[in-house]
């Protein structure tokens, strides 16, 4: 299909998780949705250590994800782990603000990582196929990946809304069960928002 309506791209990414073609769902999808899994995924492998690690490092290599740049990450891992470990070795510590300070060191650390993982993410340069090797990798490892394997299936779009390059809709299941998906246009294209919440203001 080429996506040329909120429907059409729903439809196709709808058939593709159906027939399991992560490649082809995750297409579909726009790229906030694309670093939210993909930001999952791969926290995943980097805490799965020696176990995971070569996995990770032959998908790095096939998608040109430069290795220095996992090698970041792993560090400030093991900062994190570290400063979690020292942040517990002073509770109940009788020193003013030692506490605090720890608590806003460990911040830093965590923040550092996030700002690392999501930089990476944007160097990809097909970010969609990335991320599905990631869920197709993870699946063969832990026997599950990121996203669910049901979700969109047997689901109707009902109700939906155009505004410009923007779209709102609602995905009901079969059990009648309801929720928002929204539509972004790029290029003449489709992409779905699974994970978008609507705007207040939207409602309606």
């Amino acid at each position: 299909m080429s996506r040329t309506t909120p429907e059409e791209a729903f439809a196709e990414a709808q058939a593709a998780i159906e027939r399991g073609d992560w490649d082809s769902f995750f297409a579909c999808l726009d790229s906030d949705d694309l670093l939210r899994i993909a930001e999952n995924s791969l926290a995943r492998f980097l805490m799965g250590g020696e176990t995971t690690a070569p996995i990770l490092t032959a998908l790095c290599s096939e998608h040109a994800v430069p290795e220095e740049r996992v090698v970041v990450l792993r560090t400030l891992l093991q900062r994190i782990a570290e400063s979690g470990r020292a942040s517990v070795s002073l509770v109940g510590s009788t020193e003013p603000g030692a506490m605090l300070q720890q608590s806003l060191r460990h911040k830093q650390i965590v923040d550092e990582y996030q700002k690392a993982l999501k930089a990476m993410l944007r160097a990809v340069p097909e970010l969609s196929r990335f991320t599905a090797a990631l869920e197709r990798a993870m699946r063969a490892a832990e026997g599950g990946g990121s996203v669910s394997s049901k979700l969109l299936v047997d689901e109707v779009l009902e109700d939906v809304s155009i505004t410009g390059t923007r779209a709102w809709a609602t995905r009901r299941t079969a059990s009648g069960q309801s929720e928002d998906v929204g539509f972004v246009r790029r290029k003449g294209a489709w992409y779905v928002r699974v994970f978008a919440r609507r705007p207040a203001k939207s409602r309606g």
